[in-house]
């Protein structure tokens, strides 16, 4: 963490601690992958042990969880740029100040025709989701036989045209982790010098009235990237850096909205078929290093005496030395149960540790109850 976020988070009276969750899900074919025979649309699979499990891409959860923050807590996609075939973020007109998106997952930007490159580490760390059932071949057939049908009433000819699906419905497993030095606080560092071709440019970063600008010489004309001057940004001319650091009451905002939105439920489309990433079992926790600790632990099976799906590895997880402070929250639901929760919970070593309380959670890794209170408003 920068000098200036520790001292903004002094000034506030809070520190924020790192945050793990684990979450379980049901989910149905949520990333598809590549095409087989031309009309057969697979999906990616994975072996484990003598099974292949499907399983849902890093880059799909993060896709779906910011088209959720879009949509529920209207955050603005960040601006792209197309340069020799390669679409990366635009970053001459965003930073994590301006967007929250490159503020919580980062980004890689370089520059084409000097090659200066910059990047950001994702603060918010995302796991696959891997199912927890085996795949057994399932395929379904489809075809458009609702618009040939119009077409032909049109007085069109039309044939369907068939395809295939491969199918599976299964639990998955997906864990995500929050640094929270990381998030609100960016770096850009230019080198003193770069080649291109046989020549060598210099570079500066300077303050021009009310912008930033990063330049080369001897062809200062040459402008890198310009950004407007503004609070939060801080320009070191010598050594060639500029820092950014988000307001403290955003920042929090920002995760706030991060963890309302794992907690209740992803926005998941996948085919054009409406899917749910809404945890039907959740446990989180404040860590003192930013490491997903509940994910290799946990697993489910069937009680065929108590007729539902039980968690394995709770014991494991509680006792887990990352884990930071007396909180661990716990979210099970009717189909998803943790059956030894009652007598853990009444345990002497134990008792003071789980949660149910989802604010209580909050304030344990430094949002306030009355913030997230404001935010569900």
């Amino acid at each position: 963490m920068s000098g200036q976020a520790q001292n903004i988070q002094q000034q506030n009276g809070t520190k924020l601690k790192h945050i793990t969750i684990t979450m379980i899900f049901e989910g149905s074919a949520l990333n598809r992958d590549e095409k087989i025979a031309g009309n057969i649309l697979s999906i990616k699979k994975l072996k484990r042990g003598d099974k292949i499990v499907s399983f849902i891409g890093k880059p799909a959860i993060r896709h779906y969880l910011f088209e959720t923050l879009v949509k529920a807590c209207g955050w603005k996609p960040a601006e792209v740029t197309a340069q020799s075939d390669v679409v990366q973020f635009d970053i001459t007109k965003d930073d994590i100040i301006t967007s929250p998106e490159l503020d919580a997952f980062g980004y890689m930007w370089t520059h084409e025709k000097s090659g200066i490159t910059l990047t950001r580490k994702s603060p918010v760390c995302i796991t696959k989701a891997v199912g927890l059932e085996p795949y057994k071949g399932d395929m379904a057939f489809y075809a458009n036989h609702d618009l040939v049908r119009r077409a032909l009433r049109s007085g069109q000819n039309a044939d369907p045209n068939p395809y295939s699906k491969e199918e599976h419905i299964s639990f998955y497993k997906l864990s995500f982790t929050i640094d929270v030095d990381v998030f609100g606080s960016d770096v850009w560092i230019f080198k003193p010098s770069f080649k291109s071709g046989d020549r060598t440019f210099n570079v500066q970063v300077k303050r021009e009235e009310n912008r930033i600008v990063v330049c080369t010489e001897p062809e200062t004309d040459w402008i890198i990237l310009t950004h407007d001057y503004r609070n939060g940004v801080y320009v070191d001319e010598t050594n060639r850096r500029i820092s950014f650091t988000v307001d403290f009451a955003e920042k929090k905002k920002r995760i706030l909205d991060i963890l309302n939105a794992i907690k209740n439920g992803l926005c998941a489309q996948s085919s054009g078929e409406s899917n749910t990433i809404v945890p039907l079992f959740l446990i989180a926790a404040p860590v003192k290093v930013p490491v997903p600790i509940f994910h290799p632990y946990i697993t489910i099976y069937y009680d065929d005496i108590k007729g539902v799906y039980a968690v394995v590895g709770m014991p494991d997880c509680i006792k887990n030395g990352w884990i930071a402070g007396n909180v661990v929250y716990i979210q099970d639901s009717e189909r998803i149960k943790w059956l030894d929760k009652e007598e853990y919970k009444n345990r002497d070593e134990y008792k003071d540790k789980i949660t149910e309380n989802w604010e209580e959670f909050l304030e344990s890794v430094g949002l306030s109850r009355q913030e997230f209170e404001q935010q569900q408003t």
